[in-house]
């Protein structure tokens, strides 16, 4: 089977987002106005989270339901070195965190700024939760937002010949984890992930 599609980048399969409801668990609907974009971060967005299940609905910039990471970059208050500090990911939020500074070794308490943590890719981008349609296939995790973007992977994992016309540093496929683009996972990953069509 020969692969042929256009380079989507992922943000293009992001109208549609599967995700679990933060309220009932059971599987709710992201949907994005960002048409077929083809673009990596689009600027402008609206996005309406529905769970059919408990009729919750929230819109994007009222909640984030994911992961927080602080960060400060600052000078030392005692002897004006630079300080540099990043948290883990979490979901606990304080507003200030002591630091030792490595040049004059003196602790202070300075104010950090938390930004949302978007690098776990198996969330949806909008509300930082757990996308519906994942599996885990040797110790990683296959995800993909709805049944569109399956049906793309899918395409790709199963052939044999991928052409690589028109790939870009943004395309789904460039960024795709070597395990995915493997061909001795092949087999077990399409296995895996027909329990998707259910």
């Amino acid at each position: 089977m020969r692969f042929t599609q256009p380079a989507y980048p992922t943000v293009y399969f992001s109208t549609l987002i599967w995700v679990r409801c933060p309220n009932c668990n059971m599987a709710a609907k992201v949907e994005t106005n960002l048409g077929k974009l083809t673009i990596p971060e689009p600027q402008q967005h609206q996005s309406t989270l529905k769970c059919s299940g408990c009729g919750l609905i929230k819109t994007h910039n009222e909640l984030w339901y994911g992961l927080y990471q602080g960060h400060l970059s600052i000078a030392c208050g005692f002897c004006g070195s630079h300080l540099n500090y990043t948290t883990k990911p979490s979901k606990n939020i304080k507003t200030k965190a002591a630091k030792t500074c490595e040049v004059c070794n003196k602790e202070k308490e300075y104010a950090l700024q938390w930004y949302k943590f978007k690098q776990d890719f198996a969330i949806d981008p909008y509300f930082g939760l757990d996308l519906y349609l994942q599996v885990n296939i040797k110790e990683n995790v296959f995800w993909v937002y709805n049944i569109d973007h399956l049906k793309y992977l899918r395409h790709y994992v199963s052939s044999t010949l991928r052409e690589g016309y028109g790939r870009h540093k943004y395309s789904l496929i460039t960024n795709l984890p070597q395990w995915i683009k493997a061909a001795k996972n092949r087999e077990l990953i399409v296995k895996k992930i027909r329990f998707f069509r259910k």
